[in-house]
């Protein structure tokens, strides 16, 4: 049955480059299953669930139609999904999203924080950082303003609405560390995610540090480092 929602779902989304891609949603499977299995949770469920969660993605088909569902709806009628696992699903799937987190709105069930952890997790680290930077690539064709401007500072604690804003001055590839990536590690839901996210935020922090360092940034290596004792005191809180 998995193996039938991977194919309709790799045909719905082969060829988006844009960080939402089926490799994507192959990263997210594996490690929310991988997730299940430490956490005790419902694999086919999580699986199901890894599988699809992008499908519907409002950057992808809109706002509008994202609410619906109904591409993850089509694909699971087709592969004779029954009705109580579709539903399961689909409201995991409705209780996902950054933007989401922002209103409050998080999966309830175990199987839906193993997989909201898989998919946050894949937009930070070593992925996130490749999968941040392709976005911003996509969107500008290459223009340097989306992937570093100095003089424009990251917008911190942004609304949901806010965060969505279209044309937001401070939209770029590093101003996306501060404004998002970095405050992930603190929305996983699992004993099992908060760990590895631990992990990839150190790593997302070395690479900046880095850049700033080659680049003899000695402003914004001090706003880094700023920004990592303020996060460090909010976790000892």
């Amino acid at each position: 049955m998995l193996e039938k929602v991977q194919e309709e779902v790799k045909s719905l989304m082969i060829g988006n480059n844009d960080g939402h891609g089926f490799d994507h949603v192959e990263r997210v499977f594996r490690q929310a299953l991988k997730f299940a299995k430490m956490e005790g949770a419902d694999q086919e469920i999580v699986g199901l669930a890894a599988l699809l969660h992008d499908v519907d993605d409002y950057k992808l088909v809109g706002a509008e139609a994202a609410e619906k569902l109904l591409n993850a709806k089509t694909i699971m009628a087709k592969c004779k999904i029954g009705a109580e696992k579709a539903n399961q699903v689909c409201d995991i799937i409705s209780h996902m999203g950054y933007s989401k987190s922002l209103k409050g709105i998080r999966p309830s069930s175990l199987e839906g924080k193993c997989v909201s952890d898989a998919d946050m997790l894949d937009a930070i680290g070593a992925w996130g950082v490749i999968r941040t930077l392709a976005y911003a690539l996509e969107r500008c064709h290459g223009c340097a303003d989306k992937i570093f401007a100095e003089d424009v500072w990251p917008e911190l604690n942004l609304t949901a609405e806010q965060y969505r804003r279209p044309n937001r001055k401070s939209d770029n590839f590093v101003n996306h560390f501060f404004e998002k990536l970095f405050r992930l590690k603190d929305l996983m839901m699992t004993q099992s995610g908060a760990k590895e996210a631990e992990i990839r935020h150190e790593f997302m922090y070395r690479f900046l540090e880095e850049m700033f360092r080659e680049s003899n940034n000695e402003q914004w290596l001090a706003y880094l480092r700023d920004y990592a004792k303020e996060d460090i005191k909010k976790s000892c809180i």
